[in-house]
This record gives C-alpha cells, structure tokens and sequence, in this order.
C-alpha cells in the first residue's frame, strides 16, 4: 500500500511512520510511505507512483494546492486533509476528501484511519489489480492473468493473451490481494497460478492450459493438492 504525506512537520511524520510499522509487523502487508513537502513533490510522484492513500497537512505551504492537484489528478486516492484550524475542514468538499482531522491527532485515531483504509483497499482491488504497464498503472481483471511470477526484485504477470508484464515489486505486496480471489493458488515460493487455466496436476507439477509446467513445491504440495481439488469440486459440481 503506497502512502504520500504532505507535510513540513517532522513530528507529525514520524507519528504515522511509527503507526504503519506497527501495522506492518501485525499483518502481512507492505507500505511505501513517502514525505512530500512541497508542490513540485506531489506533482512528480502523482506521475512516478500510483497512491492509495494522501495525507495532507493544510498547515504545509502549498497544502491546499497539493490536495486540489490530487484530486483533479487522481480521483481514485484517498484524500485525507489535516489542520489546528477545524474551520478549514469545510475545504475538504471541494477536493472530495475522505475525513479531516484536527490537529494534534490521536495515535489511535490516526491507527483507526489507516486500518479501515487498507480493510477499504482490499475490497476495492476485488474485481481488478493495478500493475505497472509501459510506465503506467492500469487496471487488469484477474481473469486475464494465467500465473504470477517471481523473479529477482521483479514480478512478471504472465497474461492469457501470452504477453508478460513485467515491473519491479515484491510478493509481500501483490499477495494479499492475490489471496483475495479464491481463483489464485500459490504453489511455490515463485509462483502463483490461475487455478481456472489448469489442465492438470500431476506430483509435482501443475499443468496449464498454454502448455507450460508451474512446479509445485514440497512447502505447498498438500495445500495445493488440496486447494485444487476443493476448486474443482465447487466448479463443476456444486449447484450455483
């Protein structure tokens, strides 16, 4: 989950730095937190980066700009705004923010926020996955990946139509919301398939619908037996 705060306010940061490593040493999730403290700063990660989450600080100089540029560049981030002045709240309907928070915010407030932002995240990535294609976030339907692969600081996203994209990630970061289809089996420490392109499973193979061979692991043979058999049985047998 990638997380921009626009803020000038070194004590600020550091709260919610200390909130989303409490967070992630909790739950199996991955953040990318990043400072912005300026204007030219939010323009040039809104081009680099898809965000999930801003935080902006009213008090930073520019602060209303920065929202205002967030939301005419990317609606689908959600827009937090902060500020000692609580009258300064009303500007959040003009820019579509999400809450306004009064200053100084509570820890647990702020642990509130970011908790039901990725529970908000996780469903919201229920019917697309966003990877970087051409140097551009887009929007692929889970349907169109056929497997899922591991490579060095790299994930290759093998396609049905035979094209691979390729971009640098981790794992830790596309596996939660893999694991929220029940179509996706990780079979390997490298890999994780489609079950709906599987020809066959063989001991220690998965056999898929291009010809190709996805090895299965030791550490994921049971569960992946497993897992495979209860998918076909709900897919061909149960009623719907």
């Amino acid at each position: 989950m990638k997380i921009a705060v626009y803020t000038n306010d070194g004590d600020f940061y550091q709260s919610i730095e200390t909130i989303l490593n409490h967070l992630e040493d909790a739950a199996d999730m991955s953040f990318r937190l990043t400072r912005l403290q300026n204007l030219k700063q939010m323009t040039e990660i809104l081009s680099l980066s898809d965000l999930n989450m801003a935080l902006i600080d009213l008090e930073t100089p520019k602060g209303k700009e920065a929202a205002e540029f967030l939301y005419m560049n990317d609606s689908e981030c959600a827009c937090y705004l902060t500020d000692k002045d609580e009258t300064h709240g009303l500007f959040g309907y003009q820019v579509k923010a999400k809450d306004f928070l009064l200053k100084p915010i509570k820890n647990d407030r702020l642990l509130k926020i970011v908790s039901e932002e990725i529970k908000w995240q996780q469903v919201s990535s229920h019917k697309e996955i966003k990877v970087k294609i051409d140097g551009l976030w887009k929007p692929v339907v889970p349907a169109s990946i056929l497997y899922v692969e591991s490579m060095g600081h790299n994930l290759i996203f093998h396609m049905v139509s035979g094209r691979d994209v390729k971009f640098v990630a981790a794992f830790k970061e596309y596996y939660p919301i893999l694991n929220m289809f029940p179509v996706f089996l990780r079979c390997h420490q490298s890999y994780i398939l489609n079950l709906d392109y599987v020809i066959d499973m063989k001991s220690d193979v998965f056999l898929m619908a291009n010809g190709e061979e996805i090895n299965i692991s030791r550490q994921y043979r049971r569960t992946s037996k497993q897992h495979y058999i209860e998918y076909m049985m709900k897919k061909y047998y149960e009623p719907t």
